[in-house]
């Protein structure tokens, strides 16, 4: 008859007939040829003409075929005294011999379901571990996470910090000058500390083209007025100026800002050398220009002497083009790497 299909596509039942009836087989076979591979080495052992037939047991005298047989009853019963004996084990009966061999089957059933256990805690086990080092490492990826949050939010909120506290010494130096103004008819007085002479910083509103600003400090005269008075120090060179300018504005100590004024009219000497129109021309609504180079006297006077000259309809300042600005641009750059360099080294 032919077998029957199995309809739901699965075989599980099928299957595990199968695996049971193939591990029965392999315990028959197995057990069976140690039945009679110990047959065998009597029926050689007899042949051979040895004169003991058999072990005996000291402690309880059962009479054991072989060594082998003599160890499988020391490990079942514990007994350890053994003599040879010349007693001869009966053979094994066709009934004891399927007896035998239905015990050594059950015993290795009951091996291999001991194995086939323990592989299931094993396997229950890892299961168990690698679901908890998943969960520990998620837990520490988001501690590390929560962390570098913290880090980012904290550097941002010092950061902030740091441009409101100089937003805030900016305004309170501007006030304080507008104020000393006021009381000095639009004239700053000079001041003397310990680092040597330190004017006050202008407003960042000082408008480009002021004489003498950010050069000599000696107030503000609109662009297109002659000083007055008399006793006027005469007009200085362009390079004269350029060194005054360079002066000044390295007397700037507090905080640094001489040093980072420097630096920012260096990179504009050195733009200024480049053919390309976009870089001799200077925003002067830049962040850049207004709190690094508008405030300090003699900033915006150093760019003056260079040649730079004010656009009021788009308020930049532009180096025109012909003229020979490149050999007193390359000497400025020349003068303000000294001066930078001599800043640091006070």
């Amino acid at each position: 008859a032919a077998a029957p299909m199995d309809v739901d596509g699965d075989g599980d039942g099928d299957g595990d007939s199968k695996q049971r009836a193939a591990d029965d087989a392999e315990d028959q076979a197995a057990a069976l040829a140690q039945v009679e591979a110990e047959e065998a080495k009597e029926a050689a052992a007899a042949a051979a003409g040895q004169v003991a037939k058999s072990l005996k047991c000291g402690d309880c005298g059962a009479l054991l075929r072989d060594v082998a047989a003599a160890e499988l009853h020391a490990g079942k019963t514990g007994h350890a005294n053994f003599e040879e004996s010349a007693e001869e084990v009966k053979p094994l009966t066709p009934e004891e011999k399927a007896a035998k061999v239905e015990a050594l089957k059950a015993k290795l059933a009951a091996r291999r379901a001991e194995r086939q256990e323990a592989d299931k805690v094993d396997t229950k086990e890892r299961e168990k571990q690698r679901r908890f080092q998943g969960k520990e490492m998620a837990k520490t990826r988001e501690e590390l996470e929560r962390a570098q949050r913290k880090r980012e939010a904290e550097a941002q909120k010092r950061e902030k910090a740091a441009a409101k506290a100089e937003r805030d010494r900016l305004r309170a130096l501007i006030e304080q000058d507008k104020r000393e103004r006021a009381a000095n008819k639009g004239k700053l007085s000079s001041k003397l500390g310990a680092g040597g002479y330190n004017p006050s910083m202008p407003p960042a509103s000082v408008p480009y083209g002021a004489a003498g600003a950010g050069a000599d400090g000696a107030g503000e005269v609109k662009e297109g007025e002659e000083s007055k008075g008399a006793g006027e120090a005469p007009a200085l060179s362009p390079e004269e100026a350029i060194d005054k300018a360079i002066a000044t504005v390295s007397k700037y100590r507090t905080g640094g800002d001489g040093g980072v004024a420097l630096k920012t009219l260096k990179a504009y000497t050195s733009n200024a050398l480049n053919d390309d129109p976009k870089f001799r021309s200077i925003n002067m609504d830049n962040n850049a220009f207004m709190t690094r180079v508008a405030p300090f006297i003699g900033g915006v006077a150093l760019l003056r002497a260079l040649g730079f000259e004010k656009d009021p309809a788009e308020n930049r300042l532009v180096l025109p083009e012909g003229g020979d600005h490149r050999a007193r641009l390359q000497e400025t750059v020349a003068k303000l790497e000294a001066a930078m360099a001599s800043y640091q080294g006070h």
